[in-house]
């Protein structure tokens, strides 16, 4: 579903000590070569670049920290932060997955870049958690992959019998409804195996990209139906961000709001290139008029 940024703290020394070398976590969902986790690694070179190696971030692909709702728990305790948001503690967050939001990608480096009021009104739900937001990714518009050809994929108006995979979220469930389909909860990480083995016929929470980068050896089909733009996090634990020495904290933000523009600009790209590859690879590709 997401890629998860954990950042955990190492060794701390006193607030603000900009001799102090200090030592970070940062679990992510995708595998190394996918787009954010080579941005959310550019951003940690630069961090260490320009913090002369007092900041150094190590990234964990793939999940081997642990699914994004076990790496969010860990950021509410204070030891690591991450980039993908559960909305258990807090659901004002499904302000992240509201379907429709915008209705292009121009649109969404607009509405989501950092000063913009979508990410004032985001700022301020984490701030109440205790969180500090580094970043908005955008993963792009959604689809549905599915292991099997979906008849009239798009009419909502009919009862479809397949069964997607959503993630925990009452915004995704809902969504998945509405458009007539059946849905089973299964976590990110759980997700090829389901599709591989057939306890899921689909899922809903994932680009083109993503299809084709994470399960396209699995799929079948893919309808590029755009119900929700997927957007990725980056927080921090706001007690362990302000310790760090100001002019620290300010390279941090703005490696990540950096790489975040570098991300939205490309995305587009890397969604219809995606499509292309799933179709020269046999998968049925439908984009609806």
């Amino acid at each position: 579903l997401v890629f998860t940024f954990c950042v955990g703290c190492g060794d701390s020394g006193a607030q603000g000590d900009t001799e102090q070398t200090y030592n970070f976590k940062l679990a992510m969902s995708y595998p190394t070569d996918h787009a954010d986790t080579q941005a959310a690694q550019r951003a940690a070179d630069t961090i260490k670049e320009k913090t002369n190696g007092h900041v150094n971030i190590t990234i964990y692909p793939s999940s081997q920290l642990g699914d994004y709702q076990q790496v969010y728990e860990e950021v509410m305790m204070g030891t690591i932060a991450c980039i993908t948001l559960s909305t258990t503690y807090d659901s004002r967050l499904e302000m992240l997955t509201i379907p429709y939001l915008v209705s292009s990608y121009d649109e969404a480096v607009e509405k989501f870049s950092s000063g913009s009021e979508y990410y004032g009104l985001l700022e301020g739900v984490l701030n109440d958690a205790g969180l500090h937001p580094l970043c908005i990714f955008n993963d792009g518009f959604m689809g549905i992959g599915a292991t099997k050809k979906i008849e009239n994929a798009t009419d909502y108006t009919i009862a479809h019998k397949e069964l997607l995979r959503v993630p925990a979220m009452d915004s995704y469930i809902w969504t998945a409804k509405a458009m007539g389909y059946n849905t089973t909860t299964i976590a990110y990480s759980d997700l090829y195996s389901a599709l591989q083995t057939g306890v899921a016929d689909g899922w809903i929470g994932g680009s083109a990209y993503v299809n084709k980068t994470s399960f396209g050896d699995v799929l079948k089909y893919y309808v590029d139906n755009k119900y929700i733009l997927e957007l990725i996090v980056g927080i921090m634990n706001n007690d362990k961000f302000s310790t760090l020495p100001e002019e620290y904290q300010k390279i941090i933000n703005e490696a990540f709001q950096a790489e975040a523009v570098t991300v939205a600009n490309d995305r587009q790209k890397l969604d219809d290139q995606a499509m292309k590859d799933m179709d020269a690879a046999g998968i049925t590709v439908e984009v609806p008029s």
